[in-house]
């Protein structure tokens, strides 16, 4: 039994079942001292189970996922599934996308395509980097440099802030922000990464998607 009864939805937590055998067991709600504790129960089967090949914990959830990620680069975001209020709704990339969602590459397209109308910015609000103003739409979203990271690891992010320029697009971020950048990490960071980075804005080149 857990240690502590949550007295909402939004409180409960989930911990990992020791006592079953690895490829059986899955995540439960509550808490219980001495072990991990995880706010949903995909983070507690990523945490908790990262080598179970049976795929039992995943298995387990509300609405289970059709595949596992297997590294940080499979994660995609998506609305998330106990976020049931859609003022306060966020998106999530903890677990692989469950099925019937639509995946997103970003938190802010994951923002733009399922919180479009969302006038409280909670999914915004949400992100690691928030932007001071909320985009309306995917192609309304702007990026800017994100001058606490060094400059060989720097990268843009998506939104505005204050006191920094904003790009309509992350490859003119990159560019304009980052020119003498020889890591190639702010170009790295993008949806579709080129294979070699442009260097000026006219040297940059468009292809089917």
């Amino acid at each position: 039994a857990p240690s502590a009864a949550p007295s909402s939805v939004d409180d409960i937590k989930y911990y990992p079942d020791y006592d079953t055998d690895y490829e059986a067991a899955t995540c439960l709600p509550g808490k219980m001292n001495g072990r991990p504790s995880f706010d949903s129960m995909a983070e507690c089967c990523i945490g908790a189970y990262p080598a179970q090949t049976s795929g039992a914990c995943f298995a387990g959830m509300d609405s289970p996922p059709t595949v596992a990620p297997t590294t940080e680069a499979d994660k995609k975001w998506f609305k998330d599934p106990e976020s049931n209020d859609f003022t306060t709704g966020t998106c999530i990339n903890d677990g692989p996308v469950p099925s019937g969602y639509v995946a997103y590459g970003t938190n802010a397209e994951c923002c733009a395509g399922e919180y479009s109308t969302q006038t409280s910015g909670a999914c915004y609000a949400g992100m690691a980097n928030a932007p001071s103003a909320a985009p309306s739409a995917v192609a309304d979203i702007k990026y800017y440099p994100d001058y606490d990271t060094d400059y060989e690891a720097a990268t843009c992010l998506p939104g505005t802030m204050d006191g920094r320029p904003s790009f309509s697009s992350m490859a003119a971020c990159c560019i304009g922000s980052y020119p003498d950048q020889t890591s190639g990490a702010c170009f790295a960071g993008m949806a579709n990464a080129p294979s070699a980075a442009p260097s000026a804005l006219s040297d940059i080149k468009y292809y089917p998607d």
